[in-house]
């Protein structure tokens, strides 16, 4: 099959690609260039994104507005019998059982929060189209997350149908935050009162859903004409996969990898509700497979069925191996597509999902234009993001993740498979 490399991706469905945590340093590391400060938003799709366009959201997904504080959203989505049985602090055992998990860990590949993130399927996960409902309460050290102290915020899932009734059986994700004080509004710089931006890098508040999509998939809508959100809120997004790699676990007891491998499964089983799929042809890659995100998953625990019982990172695609890809694919995948690309990857629709060799290489020059062009300084055109034309734009979309791409090895790998740019032509 011939190959036609395309020379432009749409970024705005490039991930942030925020998985470079566990990477190696490389002593041959490239010195970090300067960023054009576009973390966390979308770009080549120009969406304006504010405390209006985030209270049409809201209202949207929340029009009752049952659950502007973060103890009404654990009522109402059966974390807790009564509003008044929360409490700020205490561990998290507002509701056990076979269809709830908890987990704590330092997602050092994103944004380097300690999480305690807590997930639950309603009314089971056993049941064919269950809502499931996810929380993740943001701490800056072990200690706090153990305690629930000095709380920064919440952001929380659902996987339910439309607010308004419509098409019962048709889940989507939508998104909440709350401040380290519980409730969705703040207040901004003049006095009003406005729903909770987060800022989640020091580089400035960003409003939702935007702000989860860049990772999670899909993309903010454009209010329509009345100021409503359209599509009922639903973005396209869905959960992001568990990928234990990019975690470091606490020492006490309770915390660890190993004691907490069952409860990863079990939302890894609850994750792939929202990705299940069946069987198509990928006709750039030249093979039948499920969507990204279902075959990861499965294939991090054995594969169909998860019959292993614990976490396998060192899964490959089938895509990815021989025949469907040259042998040394694998390098390029484990060293640098995994653990810099995958994570939001498998959250894009099928052509962006790198879930193949061909799929990868296929936007081959996109990829020397977005990840390795700014090594030859960032492009000073006058023109602005406001006149939809983003002349900056720059993968990793996370800081983080934008900081240990270039100091670790996978920019070295990222090299050896796509090539360089030669900043003398451009």
């Amino acid at each position: 099959m011939k190959i036609i490399r395309k020379k432009h991706l749409p970024v705005f469905l490039m991930c942030a690609g925020v998985l470079l945590a566990n990477a190696a340093v490389s002593t041959a590391a490239a010195t970090v260039p300067n960023d054009p400060d576009t973390f966390l938003t979308f770009l080549e799709k120009y969406v304006p994104e504010d405390a209006v366009s985030a209270t049409a959201y809201y209202a949207a997904v929340d029009p009752g507005g049952n659950k502007t504080t973060y103890a009404e959203w654990l009522f109402e989505t059966g974390f807790i019998g009564n509003p008044s049985d929360y409490s700020s602090t205490g561990p998290f055992s507002y509701r056990t059982g076979a269809d709830v998990t908890t987990v704590i860990h330092q997602n050092v590949a994103d944004l380097g929060f300690i999480r305690v993130v807590s997930t639950r399927c309603e009314p089971s996960c056993d049941n064919p189209n269950p809502n499931i409902y996810s929380v993740i309460e943001n701490y800056p050290s072990f200690d706090d997350a153990a305690d629930r102290t000095n709380r920064l915020a919440s952001v929380t899932m659902e996987w339910a149908s439309a607010a308004d009734g419509s098409n019962p059986s048709d889940k989507f994700v939508t998104f909440y935050a709350y401040t380290g004080g519980d409730s969705r509004n703040q207040t901004n710089s003049a006095g009003d009162l406005i729903p909770f931006q987060p800022n989640l890098d020091g580089r400035g508040e960003k409003a939702i859903p935007g702000l989860c999509n860049t990772c999670h998939g899909g993309a903010p809508r454009k209010l329509k004409k009345d100021g409503s959100y359209a599509e009922n809120g639903d973005t396209g997004a869905l959960f992001l996969p568990m990928d234990l790699d990019n975690f470091v676990f606490d020492t006490r007891s309770g915390l660890t990898r190993a004691e907490q491998e069952t409860e990863y499964k079990k939302t890894n089983q609850m994750v792939l509700i929202t990705h299940r799929g069946t069987k198509d042809d990928d006709e750039v890659a030249g093979i039948s497979r499920l969507p990204a995100g279902h075959e990861l998953i499965e294939g991090w625990y054995g594969g169909t069925g998860m019959p292993d019982p614990t976490f396998h990172g060192e899964f490959v695609p089938p895509g990815w191996l021989p025949p469907a890809a040259p042998v040394d694919a694998k390098e390029l995948y484990l060293e640098a597509v995994a653990p810099a690309c995958r994570s939001c990857h498998v959250q894009q629709k099928r052509a962006l999902d790198f879930a193949t060799y061909e799929g990868f290489m296929v936007f081959e020059d996109a990829h020397k234009e977005l990840v390795l062009r700014i090594e030859c300084g960032l492009d000073n055109d006058s023109k602005s993001r406001n006149n939809k034309a983003d002349n900056q734009a720059v993968m990793p979309l996370a800081l983080v993740t934008f900081n240990k791409f270039w100091e670790s090895n996978e920019v070295n790998v990222f090299k050896d498979h796509i090539g360089v740019v030669n900043c003398d032509d451009l």
